[in-house]
């Protein structure tokens, strides 16, 4: 199951202004005579730190100069600044919740989780049905990939506002990376709560899609389309959800507005582009293919694709270079094969299931002939695990003709002189005991 691509984030900034006022109005007799207050509205940051620090140093024991310094360090980006003002803030008014809030959203945008999660379980142990701070101890759960853990979370915040967007959303999300279907419910709910919402939309439609029921994706497309014609995101969806459809001739139209609108990504040039391919109009294919392919190099359908595209043309050893390419990628790298095979055959090795370490390592053998250690692997399980002699003297006799056909030289055939002695000399003894025994 893909991924919805859209996150739902609160307005942090709006949450820093009405808190930022809140603190004033509360502290503040005359608000419209704070140069310092007057200073911030006015985007003056450098200025409110400047005067709020020599207040400060000058013996001001109030609140705004410290809010306002802090506050004005956050909108100049200098949040470590930010934190070392609020934690001296505390250090005077250790009971000030506002401040605390505040600090707990700065340790969390510059990743001290640790720190931000205490603030909030102490938010959360004095006032339970505090929706922000258990918001924030999902997100926090999410990002160390505990999605199990900001689930439970979550449903404590629905449990306490069924209607919350962001808990909604990010419930959906949760369980999608859970690869949970209930996911849909979630965004689904979201969207018919809020219908006008675009990110709830969005992460429906995409769902739809990753769940190969892309038709459902269409009308939820177009409900935006209708109140958001220019949205290039929404015709891109679009697109991709009739091509999903398998209906590429639709998809033409709503990638091509996407690309009207301004749209000049990888992911609209390759499936207008094989879009057009698909219903015959390869001259058309063309350009889409070629400008997906100079910023993607890698991707083999864009290469199958313009490879095919070309070879309609006079331009057939262009055509051929694509194809082989897109040959290339398709196939996974041997060595890399023989490498997992390999080291799923010392697993069951090691677990004494002799029978399919053998057939592990013959796999890795085939995937990469240039390595022969898989086959002395192999006869040894046979000598010296199965004792199936005869065998192992046919493997053993491969692993040395193999290493006739290569150079001694070389990373991987470091073992190689040893172990060559060690099998040609078990060799002469293997034929020994097998010849007494026919002998018998």
């Amino acid at each position: 199951m893909g991924q919805p691509l859209c996150t739902y984030e609160p307005n942090l900034k709006l949450f820093l202004i009405l808190t930022g006022f809140l603190v004033l109005y509360t502290h503040s007799g005359a608000l419209a005579q704070d140069p310092l207050l007057e200073a911030y509205e006015e985007g003056r940051y450098d200025e409110v730190i400047r005067n709020a620090s020599e207040v400060i140093s000058a013996g001001d024991s109030s609140l705004n100069p410290y809010y306002l310094k802090a506050l004005s360090q956050i909108q100049l980006g200098n949040n470590d600044e930010a934190i070392a003002t609020l934690e001296q803030a505390l250090l005077l008014f250790p009971g000030e919740i506002r401040f605390r809030k505040l600090l707990a959203l700065q340790y969390d945008d510059t990743g001290n989780y640790s720190k931000a999660e205490s603030l909030y379980k102490a938010f959360i142990s004095q006032d339970s049905s505090d929706l922000n701070s258990l918001i924030k101890l999902a997100e926090i759960e999410s990002f160390r990939q505990n999605y199990r853990g900001s689930d439970r979370i979550l449903k404590q915040v629905l449990k306490l506002d069924s209607t919350n967007l962001t808990g909604l959303m990010m419930e959906g999300e949760n369980l999608t990376k859970l690869n949970n279907p209930e996911a849909i419910g979630f965004y689904e709910k979201a969207l018919r709560l809020y219908p006008g919402n675009q990110q709830a939309a969005y992460a429906l439609g995409n769902w739809y899609i990753q769940a190969d029921t892309p038709g459902k994706a269409l009308p939820v497309c177009e409900q935006i389309l209708a109140v958001d014609p220019v949205n290039i995101k929404f015709h891109k969806l679009m697109g991709f959800a009739f091509y999903r459809s398998g209906e590429p001739g639709k998809a033409i139209e709503p990638f091509e507005k996407a690309v009207a609108l301004g749209d000049s990504t990888v992911f609209t040039d390759k499936y207008l582009g094989i879009s057009r391919y698909l219903t015959m109009d390869f001259p058309g294919a063309i350009p889409q293919l070629e400008s997906a392919v100079t910023r993607d190099s890698t991707d083999a359908d864009i290469r199958f694709f313009l490879g095919s595209s070309l070879a309609t043309t006079t331009r057939k050893k262009e055509a051929m270079h694509h194809l082989d390419r897109a040959l290339e990628l398709m196939q996974p790298d041997p060595v890399a094969v023989a490498r997992i095979y390999s080291e799923q055959g010392n697993l069951k090795r090691l677990e004494s299931e002799y029978e399919q370490a053998y057939e592990l390592y013959w796999l890795s053998w085939e995937a990469d002939t240039t390595n022969p250690m898989a086959l002395y692997y192999m006869a040894s399980i046979l000598d010296n695990s199965l004792h199936r002699s005869r065998e192992a003297l046919v493997d053993y006799r491969r692993f040395i003709d193999q290493l006739d056909r290569m150079p001694v030289t070389g990373s991987q055939n470091k073992q190689v002189p040893t172990l060559r002695e060690i099998v040609e000399d078990r060799i002469i003894q293997l034929k020994e005991e097998l010849f007494f025994l026919d002998e018998q």
